[in-house]
């Protein structure tokens, strides 16, 4: 199939990047294509911009793809190809106004943009809306897409964990939310049976495990870390973003306690703050390292490459509160690492059972001890590595694109 050159882009003030040629969207690229807007919070952040990238560069290739976020990105360019079309709602926050008649003229302004960006969406005539995440990103998809013919949403929480969507709808509201796309992508069934449990069937509930593209994962683990050198001590490797459903503040209280103990390991915690609370969680975590005196315990910062530094581990550990199903879990399970993991959604999933890794209770007790057995038990790792490459399963790319692409194709796969 032959495509087309992709349209030189600019920005616009209505807030996204589109085609130049009279602002007209480009020729789709044979009678298979399928326009598709993909809408998100973020462009960057954890496993569902993981999932939200590995899904746009799948489908750019044969289809129109265009991407919606809430706040713009500058780093777009840098991440996504020319032929990935960007719209945003908003460069930056808008200021609240000092009074009455200035939130006035803010409210205005916001609602004259959003419309413009609303008449620019319903023109592009798409076929498919992937709205990439539950809670309000739902309904700023819907919003959006409304007169798109096929809709899909993803939920990653653990509602019996983690119902945070209340703040938004009450149980009634986000069914009905849920039941505005045809499918809602549940990425473990535990997430699933919690939503049934907590708010109730929206009736178009599906479990499709998110894809992992193992060839790309194992390169680039295999690239050098050149900006920290590991010593010959034991070596857990955690990755996630600094905020409090990732425990890394029990995580600390437990490497105190190893350390008063006389156990010696080292801990790399490779991952960046929220866009929102960027540096409170991060300045608490080095207090406690600073308190503890926890020269073992290493804050890494964002890294676009984390596998690498999965690599250099003995163990993967996670110590999250909750999780949906640990996006960099399975990552560091395809990069051949043994898994250390507090119980959350999809750990018995992605294990099968306990001989195929450690699955801690989540609490300050259950990371203790199990630390404590992988340090104990070092040999184990190699044992655990060993079980779960015979159990792990082989078709996590493209068995698991197709499940998620037979929900808005026309062709049928059973997921």
């Amino acid at each position: 199939m032959e495509r087309t050159q992709p349209a030189k882009v600019i920005r616009t003030g209505t807030g996204k990047r589109v085609s130049q040629d009279d602002m007209q969207v480009t020729e789709r690229y044979g009678n298979e294509s399928m326009r598709i807007l993909v809408v998100n919070d973020l462009l960057q952040g954890g496993g569902v911009e993981k999932l939200m990238y590995d899904v746009v560069m799948r489908l750019h290739e044969q289809h129109e793809v265009a991407i919606l976020t809430d706040k713009m990105d500058a780093d777009f360019d840098k991440i996504y190809p020319a032929d990935v079309k960007y719209f945003y709602q908003m460069e930056q926050e808008y200021p609240k106004g000092r009074n009455r008649w200035e939130r006035k003229l803010i409210a205005r302004r916001r609602r004259n943009t959003e419309q413009q960006l609303k008449d620019r969406i319903r023109q592009m005539n798409f076929d498919v809306l992937l709205c990439m995440k539950e809670s309000w990103i739902m309904w700023m998809a819907v919003t959006y897409g409304e007169y798109i013919p096929k809709r899909v949403a993803w939920v990653h929480t653990d509602y019996k964990k983690s119902y945070y969507t209340k703040e938004w709808y009450t149980a009634e509201e986000e069914i009905r939310m849920m039941q505005r796309f045809q499918h809602v992508v549940c990425v473990s069934q535990v997430i699933k049976d919690s939503i049934m449990e907590v708010i109730g069937d929206p009736g178009n509930l599906v479990v499709c495990y998110n894809p992992l593209n193992q060839s790309d994962i194992l390169n680039k683990a295999a690239e050098p870390v050149e900006d920290i050198h590991r010593s010959q001590r034991p070596l857990f490797v955690t990755v996630g973003r600094l905020n409090l459903q990732k425990g890394y503040d029990i995580l600390l209280e437990v490497c105190n306690l190893l350390n008063k103990e006389g156990y010696e390991y080292d801990v790399w915690i490779v991952g960046g703050g929220e866009s929102w609370n960027k540096y409170q969680v991060q300045h608490d975590l080095e207090h406690q390292i600073f308190k503890y005196h926890l020269d073992n315990v290493y804050l890494l910062g964002y890294r676009s490459n984390p596998h690498k530094y999965v690599k250099q581990g003995d163990w993967f550990l996670s110590s999250s509160r909750y999780e949906g199903f640990s996006y960099v879990s399975q990552e560091a399970a395809i990069i051949g690492k043994p898994l250390v993991l507090t119980d959350c959604a999809g750990v018995k999933e992605l294990l099968g059972t306990e001989e195929n890794g450690i699955i801690m209770e989540n609490s300050f007790a259950g990371i203790y001890y199990g630390m404590k057995e992988a340090l104990n038990h070092p040999e184990e790792g190699a044992r655990f590595v060993e079980r779960m490459s015979a159990h792990e399963p082989t078709y996590y790319w493209e068995d698991r694109f197709a499940a998620i692409e037979s929900l808005f194709m026309e062709k049928t796969h059973e997921y």
